[in-house]
């Protein structure tokens, strides 16, 4: 039996919150290939059911589609998500078969390497704290809907546990298990993130295949580097893994801390809405002001003024909540924040307080892809369906047009 130990509390609000308490297990030593993670395997929440959560009916397809199948192939003694990017280090790690390899970045899922001696299936993540719980949570929550479906032949959900990642790990796995420091920084003043492989008109590389043709780096880290008119000098930074959540900030950290020259970030993506009315996947969102761990983090957003001047028809300006799991979304979550912000994501808010405490200008404009007040026929379940593909890549030329116009301009 483990410990109980106190630990912020993952939900964000305005309200003052109970601290979190979360069982906790030292674990020693795991035996990963390569670099071995010590750590004490935490237990994720593991409350989530249709009912509770603001995915409704949507919620078991869309845990479905990101369980690692050996998960699902028999029962061990334990599941448990750990920090190692072991990818292309160990022959026993086994690729996600679910991967959507019809793009060059943001394709790579967590890998998985079954332990014959104890039985224990273990989940090798890119190391961060975010990005570690939400998948110890999509699998724990999987298992349980089946549990409550009368399947009784794979792992119990209880059994499923993580091993949290800290900040330095994330650093450590960016500088020594990637080619990021590879990337030349120098003279950059400005790296765009995200869904870069979008913006064949600014990069100049059309082809959208996982080999990354086009695109210079021989790593999970690719990219491409374009002057443009105004002298300045723009970076468009892809990589092979989700940086999700705290992963970002480091990235943006790293960056502005070794590359003196950047002085703008700029992240495409996607998010949810709280506000009902708000159809997926015909808006885009851009603000600046984020909820991080209950404390609003502002800054000046260096793309709001040209999304507003050139698109003002389907660009909506509000505030954010971060938070570091879909997971997390549930109907009270959300009761809770309706009304006081409008978008939530992993991601932008860590950016803007590395942005912020670095002294450069960030930027986002993501495509509204869910509605978390109210339940629409295209959710995160369904994201290839036609309907999606063609209302997206309309939004994807808005924001090209936006992209253009701004870096264009003097910085």
């Amino acid at each position: 039996m483990g410990e109980f130990v106190e630990i912020p509390p993952v939900s964000s609000s305005f309200s003052e919150k109970e601290p979190v308490l979360l069982q906790v297990t030292p674990i020693g030593r795991i035996p990963t290939p390569g670099r071995h993670v010590h750590g004490r395997k935490v237990y994720p929440r593991n409350d989530i059911t249709p009912e509770t959560h603001t995915m409704g009916t949507s919620l078991p397809q869309y845990l479905k589609i990101k369980v690692h199948q050996l998960a699902l192939e028999r029962a061990y003694s334990e599941i448990i998500v750990v920090p190692d990017y072991n990818r292309y280090g160990s022959p026993s790690s086994v690729a996600f078969d679910g991967e959507k390899r019809d793009k060059p970045f943001n394709w790579e899922r967590p890998t998985a390497r079954m332990d014959e001696e104890t039985n224990i299936l273990y989940v090798e993540c890119f190391p961060g704290f975010d990005h570690i719980e939400h998948y110890a949570e999509i699998i724990a929550g999987y298992l349980r809907i089946l549990e409550s479906q009368g399947v009784n032949n794979l792992t119990p959900s209880s059994a499923v546990s993580f091993v949290p990642a800290s900040c330095s790990d994330t650093l450590r796995a960016l500088e020594e298990r990637t080619n990021l420091s590879e990337f030349p920084g120098d003279g950059v003043d400005t790296v765009v993130l995200g869904l870069v492989w979008h913006l064949g008109d600014l990069t100049g590389i059309t082809k959208k295949d996982p080999s990354g043709a086009g695109w210079n780096g021989d790593g999970p880290w690719q990219w491409t580097v374009k002057t443009f008119g105004n002298g300045r000098r723009v970076a468009f930074l892809g990589f092979r893994p989700a940086f999700w959540g705290c992963i970002s900030g480091e990235v943006v950290h790293y960056l502005a801390s070794r590359y003196k020259s950047v002085k703008e970030v700029i992240y495409l993506g996607k998010l949810g809405v709280l506000t009902k009315g708000v159809r997926p996947n015909r808006w885009l969102a851009t603000g600046g002001r984020s909820l991080v761990n209950g404390r609003m983090v502002e800054w000046d957003n260096s793309l709001e003024p040209v999304s507003c001047e050139l698109a003002s028809e389907c660009v909506m300006v509000g505030s954010h909540v971060t938070l570091g799991s879909v997971l997390h979304e549930t109907k009270e979550w959300h009761a809770e924040l309706a009304g006081t912000v409008d978008f939530v994501d992993p991601e932008i808010g860590k950016i803007a307080q590395a942005a912020v405490r670095s002294g450069i200008r960030f930027g986002y404009l993501h495509m509204i892809t869910d509605n978390l007040g109210e339940k629409y026929d295209e959710d995160l379940s369904n994201e290839r369906t036609e309907s999606v593909l063609t209302s997206r890549a309309r939004l994807h030329r808005v924001v090209q047009d936006v992209m253009g116009h701004h870096l264009s301009r003097p910085l």
